[in-house]
């Protein structure tokens, strides 16, 4: 299906079901690779929210769309909220809450965080690679080179080519959204991997209700495409995705009401908990500061009688003195 090109001025999300779920920004001229194996000592969940086990497809490859659920899923909340006030850009002309112009988290926000969850996950506990800010070069049309850089990659140690290539994006316009449509090929070029994925992460009211997906003929190249929706707490997500599954053909969208697993109900009794003991600390140090003040208020007091006595047996020897 070829990419829409219109917009409507404001989403209607009603009929949408909203998901809770639970819940240092890399510079494009650095190259974060990991690749050497950890041993496995603990499991995952002491770690991540994810499990241990890497899905996989009905042809044994690696499931990428369940792997970016699941580390979506795991994505810290605080760091992503504060990236609209902290580490944002402009929505610009892209409605957010029906306004424009809106702080919006920059791709760099998006980037650590996917980068640590992978990281964390898929490479200490499996020993996979994953680099980012894979740094290639490339002589492009204007016949000099060019210094391109691809935001992610997920290998296998014993493969020779790459699992996925995945592009990052956030709230992109349209013409953002082509132009990343093809020059991630530019990259699929050097690396050959076995799927390339948009991920596009947006705050736009409409990225879920109305995507916009890729040309037919980039689709036929095996282009995957993901739209991730969040609130501005990351607490509620929507997605949207196009794929080629195992039978080489192209999915329609799907998943637009699909919710992400959703642990928020937890965490918050466990803050709950946390709390009730920070209070109950709270409280026995206040206790212990106000004994400590009624003991220096003692100890005070203690030593102006102490200075009292030494003043009056200085003055009775003086006296005696006087006397004899």
């Amino acid at each position: 299906v070829s990419g829409k090109k219109g917009r409507k001025p404001l989403a209607d999300t009603s009929n949408l079901q909203e998901e809770i779920i639970e819940k240092p920004v890399s510079s494009k001229s650095d190259s974060l690779v990991s690749s050497t194996p950890v041993a496995k000592k603990r499991s995952i969940s002491k770690v991540l929210d994810a499990s241990a086990d890497i899905p996989l497809r009905s042809d044994g490859n690696i499931d990428i769309l369940k792997i970016l659920k699941i580390a979506v899923r795991d994505f810290d909340q605080g760091i992503i909220s504060l990236g609209s006030s902290r580490s944002y850009k402009s929505s610009n002309h892209l409605y957010v809450n029906s306004e424009h112009y809106i702080k919006v988290p920059k791709e760099s926000t998006y980037d650590a965080e996917m980068y640590r969850v992978l990281v964390n996950w898929l490479r200490k506990i499996h020993g996979y690679e994953i680099t980012g800010q894979w740094h290639l070069e490339q002589v492009c049309d204007d016949g000099d080179y060019h210094h391109l850089y691809c935001d992610l990659t997920i290998k296998k140690p014993e493969n020779p080519h790459l699992e996925a290539l995945l592009e990052l994006l956030a709230t992109a316009s349209i013409s953002k959204l082509d132009g990343h449509f093809e020059q991630v090929f530019k990259y699929e070029e050097q690396l050959h991997p076995r799927e390339i994925w948009i991920v596009h992460f947006s705050r736009e009211d409409y990225v879920v209700t109305n995507p916009y997906w890729p040309s037919e003929k980039l689709q036929e190249k095996e282009l995957n495409v993901v739209h991730f929706w969040h609130d501005r707490d990351f607490k509620n997500v929507r997605i949207s995705v196009r794929f080629r599954d195992t039978t080489d053909h192209m999915l329609p969208e799907i998943d637009k009401t699909e919710l992400l697993s959703s642990s928020i109900a937890k965490l918050s009794a466990e803050n709950d908990i946390i709390k009730a003991e920070n209070n109950k600390i709270k409280a026995e140090n206040d206790k212990i500061r106000a004994e400590n003040t009624e003991l220096k208020a003692r100890i005070v007091k203690l030593e102006d009688m102490q200075t009292q006595n030494e003043l009056i047996k200085n003055l009775l020897s003086i006296s005696q003195k006087i006397l004899t």
